[in-house]
């Protein structure tokens, strides 16, 4: 069913090393329950890239949001499953984590209130602010995480734009014992010009603590060959990174 693969890796471009990193904190891996892999054929063709990158653990991270991905334990689960099976069966040298990218909404008050979170290593809760306007949600969940033992891990910073020539947002965060998760393909410049700086300005700051590709797709994973290109990318390696496999 799969054998085009075979085919296809010569025509990629050359996978760039994340193997100092070890793990991916943020991706779209679970096939069919958000925006990310459409189907098992996309969820393998992002496994073997993985294999390629040396990386060793994904931490799988579906939208979970009230209107548009109304994902639960169960689905996530379910889905997770599926890829663990391609991994096995193609003999793949990866560990899954199922876990999710929870947005800040009504809907992640009642998980966090009815203890229903997909912690990552048992520990760390990945969440998303809106893009466009700051929420006081977000704030007021951060908190409540805090208050349940967690440790709030928040999705790409460098993406929101209300926060950019703003660094004491940032660091109101990070004094509040909120771990920031950096994308990888901001780096690149994937997201624009602005996001990049913000992303370099985080870590020139030393607020990173976790990194993750925040992959859609095969071809998001391709794109970070380009990191290369960003001198950063040999600070990020040195960092003691939440990812590495203790």
């Amino acid at each position: 069913m799969f054998s085009f693969l075979k085919g296809s890796k010569s025509k990629s471009p050359q996978a760039v090393s994340l193997a100092a990193i070890e793990s991916d904190w943020h991706c779209h891996i679970l096939p069919g329950i958000d925006d990310g892999s459409q189907n098992e054929e996309q969820s393998l063709e992002m496994l073997h890239y993985y294999v390629q990158m040396g990386i060793k653990k994904i931490v799988a991270t579906p939208h979970v949001r009230a209107d548009f991905y109304k994902n639960t334990h169960e689905t996530i689960t379910a889905a997770c499953q599926k890829v663990q099976k391609l991994i096995q069966s193609h003999n793949l040298p990866l560990v899954l984590e199922a876990s999710a990218e929870y947005y800040a909404d009504e809907n992640f008050f009642e998980l966090i209130t009815h203890g229903q979170l997909l912690p990552i290593e048992n520990q760390y809760i990945l969440f998303e602010l809106p893009m466009q306007n700051a929420s006081l949600w977000g704030v007021k969940l951060a908190e409540m995480l805090q208050k349940k033992g967690y440790t709030p891990l928040l999705a790409h910073p460098e993406r929101y734009r209300y926060w950019h020539n703003k660094p004491k947002e940032w660091s109101l965060w990070k004094n509040n014992g909120v771990c920031f998760q950096l994308n990888l393909l901001s780096l690149t410049g994937f997201y624009g010009a602005a996001e990049r700086r913000a992303a370099e300005q985080l870590l020139e700051a030393d607020y990173i603590d976790a990194v993750g590709t925040d992959a859609h797709g095969l071809r998001h994973l391709q794109k970070l060959s380009e990191l290369t290109q960003n001198p950063l990318f040999e600070n990020i390696q040195q960092l003691p990174l939440l990812n590495r496999l203790g």
